[in-house]
């Protein structure tokens, strides 16, 4: 039996027919969206699904208020070049052509990210993984593996060859950031793939990383310290590099030093306080707005 489309149905499935136009969202995206199969998506496109229509138009209507509310939403600050973002660039620059290891050490929310996200436009090739808590081989090659297209199922050591093989003299960077959170397996496996591949290879952490590693005093660590060719630690943002964040905002002085002094030096915690003062004062950034967005974050020590 098929099912009766009403009016206020096809409405919906038009409007979000147009929406995908709008966005250029391909139908696995959209589907991908709404918690169905591409299949279903071009059934309910062409009117001629029998299942339950309602649940999908009313998931349509969620995925449009929300599209809504994020076209009318601050958008993020552009990249800005700061003090900090200079030195990851550099570092960045010196590993790939030197095919060396290097840490990259600083606080959290200064731009070290951001800089990254940045060599990258400029060298799409470049490698980026993130390790984060549950970082082990296992993972770590499995993630490898798929940015190179190689085959998961085999085992790690088969991976780690495997990645290691695929990237000898590919003049390709790989940038492993939260590089605090790995045991002593997974960095040992990052040198072995250093040493076997000869590609340059960036660690980006906070500053107690290097002291965590030379505080075991084991064999095997001081193997993967003996690696690193360069250590570049990066500081808080400077109210120069704040004012840089700043700048397509014009800020008057006072509202300038109201974000400076909220920032406490971190680049993130700024653009968000930006953010939240265009939301809250509809685009007034004055020094009042931007100290009232500050009231809204989370404080950068918690007691």
């Amino acid at each position: 039996m098929s099912h009766d489309w009403t009016k206020d149905q096809k409405s919906t499935v038009e409007r979000f027919s147009e929406l995908m136009e709008r966005r250029d969202w391909s139908q696995p995206d959209a589907a991908k969206r709404l918690g169905v199969s591409p299949a279903t998506l071009s059934q309910m496109l062409n009117h001629s699904y029998e299942g339950r229509v309602d649940a999908i138009c009313d998931t349509m209507q969620r995925v449009m208020r929300h599209a809504e509310l994020r076209a009318h939403a601050p958008s993020d600050p552009p990249y800005a070049t700061t003090s900090v973002s200079e030195q990851v660039i550099e570092v960045l620059g010196l590993a790939h052509a030197e095919r060396r290891m290097a840490c990259i050490l600083g606080p959290t929310g200064v731009g070290k990210t951001k800089a990254v996200e940045r060599y990258r436009d400029h060298e799409p090739d470049t490698i980026y993984v993130v390790s984060g808590p549950s970082c082990s081989p296992y993972s770590l090659t499995r993630q490898l593996a798929a940015d190179l297209n190689i085959d998961c199922a085999n085992s790690t050591y088969d991976r780690r060859i495997a990645i290691a093989e695929a990237l000898a003299d590919s003049d390709r960077l790989l940038v492993i950031d939260e590089i605090d959170y790995p045991n002593e397996k997974t960095l040992q496996c990052l040198r072995l793939i250093y040493d076997q591949a000869d590609v340059g290879m960036v660690l980006i952490g906070t500053a107690s990383f290097l002291e965590k590693i030379r505080r075991r005093k084991s064999s095997t660590a001081q193997q993967f310290l003996g690696r690193v060719a360069y250590a570049r630690r990066v500081h808080a943002c400077s109210d120069d590099d704040l004012a840089r964040i700043a700048e397509p905002y014009d800020l008057d002085d006072d509202a300038l030093d109201a974000l400076t002094a909220g920032a406490c030096g971190q680049a993130r915690r700024a653009c968000n306080a930006l953010i939240a003062a265009q939301r809250m004062a509809d685009g007034d950034l004055s020094a009042k707005a931007i100290r009232r967005a500050y009231e809204t974050l989370m404080p950068v020590e918690v007691e």
